[in-house]
């Protein structure tokens, strides 16, 4: 019951949510404290951006992290949150989620993805 209550809410809350969203690239990671919304399996895959939390949306089985909220809630920074994922569509929707939430957070377009295409390198 506890899984449907919170995929309802996520769901309600991206449709109301008013997120700001940025093309990724290397130049702009130092203005934000980044937040790797992947899963541990993606993070293995391609490694992570130097000096990002690491706080799954998603757990491995696809269900939502029902502890994301809180998580999130105990980053400590000075910067800005700004949210990835592998596309830029899940960090979309979690970004709506916390922005529901009282948080500010950036979605970072693109994601890894986009991120990796430009010659990014990653730290394992």
């Amino acid at each position: 019951m506890k899984k449907i209550f919170f995929t309802l809410i996520a769901c309600i809350s991206i449709a109301f949510a008013e997120v700001k969203n940025i093309n990724i690239n290397a130049d702009i990671l130092k203005n934000y404290q980044v937040v790797d919304i992947r899963t541990p399996k993606e993070w293995d895959y391609t490694g992570i951006i130097k000096n990002a939390a690491k706080i799954s949306f998603y757990k491995e089985d696809g269900t939502l992290n029902e502890n994301f909220l809180q998580e999130i809630k105990k980053l400590k920074s000075i910067k800005p949150i700004a949210l990835v994922c592998k596309s830029g569509a899940r960090s979309a929707k979690a970004s709506a989620l916390l922005s529901q939430n009282g948080i500010e957070v950036i979605n970072l377009q693109g994601g890894m993805n986009a991120l990796l295409s430009q010659g990014y390198q990653t730290t394992k």
